[in-house]
């Protein structure tokens, strides 16, 4: 029977038991010690890393959303590096069942660490949108219902010789913002908006000022909804307007008719009063041969000219339209109920296209 041969450990570096003993304190010791304090340390690295976004961002959380969908969320808008770290940082530190449904900002290089403590506390801010064509009116009535601070008679009585001059957009306010900061906000943000658009260039280009152009594209928002067409039907009302021809705009008409009767006979600075404005039709679609005979310096059904003021508060497509104005054959148009522009030559031609497209 031949001997087992002896391997020389130093030869072949086979461990003694005395080395194996080493090697698995050693592994024990990396998984127990070196493991952890690795993975704390990017940990702690990661959640205290700037996020990438150059970009304040605005997002609001909702009452119920999880912490999944809030973190795929802000993911998805660069405000946080990683949807399952903050996930993760969320639930190791108990802090999943604070969070605070409501607008939030956040800063540019926000950190995971920071964007969850924001979350804890809420904010005091409510986003407010006002829409395209909306009157001074409807801006009120938006407005007192999200805050509580927003008198309707105080903020009708600044914002009414503002018309037309009252951005349409959404803004983010403090819940105790005061009629004065949301008027100042949407002017200041008019302006900012049409820097570009409403130049000494431009305008003189177009033949208007400033005032001319608001007013016309106050106009144009409410009679036309599609960006393709307003240009050209711009253009149609600067032809109208040019010739000293009735302008003939519906929306003039239902600027008037809107507050006409609850308020030809009253006395009041602001009218309607803020119960009945609430349930005001602001922009009645169906108009009789008695409303467009309204006597009102607004009727361009009755009178030639531009209206005295802005009827509407105009974006930024609407006044580029009044801008760059097409110039073109039609003389007519209507927009029928779904949105769509037709146009015509002669007067034959538009009595046409109403019986086809608005008549029943």
């Amino acid at each position: 029977m031949e001997s087992v041969q002896q391997l020389d450990p130093s030869k072949y570096h086979v461990l003694t038991p005395r080395g194996r003993i080493f090697l698995v304190i050693a592994l024990v010791l990396f998984v127990l010690v070196v493991m952890p304090i690795a993975i704390v340390a990017y940990y702690t690295f990661a959640i205290n890393r700037p996020s990438q976004t150059a970009d304040e961002v605005t997002y609001e959380v909702k009452s119920g959303a999880s912490i999944s969908q809030i973190a795929a969320d802000l993911a998805s808008l660069g405000a946080v590096n990683s949807e399952f770290l903050l996930k993760l940082h969320l639930i190791l530190n108990n802090l999943q069942s604070n969070i605070q449904a409501g607008v939030y900002l956040i800063p540019a290089g926000t950190t995971t660490q920071q964007l969850a403590r924001q979350l804890q506390h809420g904010m005091n801010d409510k986003k407010i949108t006002f829409l395209e064509g909306w009157r001074a009116e409807e801006y009120a009535i938006e407005a007192v219902k999200l805050f509580k601070g927003i008198d309707y008679e105080v903020f009708m009585r600044m914002l009414k010789d503002k018309e037309g001059y009252l951005f349409p957009d959404t803004y983010l306010f403090n819940t105790d913002v005061t009629e004065t900061e949301i008027m100042n906000a949407l002017l200041q943000n008019f302006n900012d908006k049409t820097a570009d658009i409403l130049t000494a260039e431009k305008l003189s280009a177009a033949g208007l000022t400033k005032e001319q152009a608001v007013i016309l594209a106050s106009m144009v928002e409410r009679e036309v909804r599609s960006e393709k067409d307003r240009a050209l039907v711009a253009g149609i009302l600067g032809k109208r307007l040019s010739k000293g021809e009735l302008l003939g705009v519906d929306a003039t008409v239902q600027y008037v008719k809107a507050t006409y009767f609850y308020c030809m006979t009253l006395a009041f600075d602001v009218c309607p009063r803020e119960e009945d404005a609430a349930n005001v039709d602001w922009w009645p679609q169906s108009l009789s041969t008695a409303d467009l005979a309204i006597d009102s310096l607004y009727n361009t059904r009755k009178i030639a000219g531009l209206p005295p003021t802005p009827i509407s508060n105009p974006g930024t497509s609407a006044l580029e339209a009044v801008i760059n104005s097409k110039e073109s054959d039609y003389n007519y148009y209507i927009t029928d109920k779904n949105g769509e522009t037709h146009y015509a030559k002669t007067l034959i031609e538009h009595s046409g296209n109403i019986a086809k497209y608005l008549q029943e």
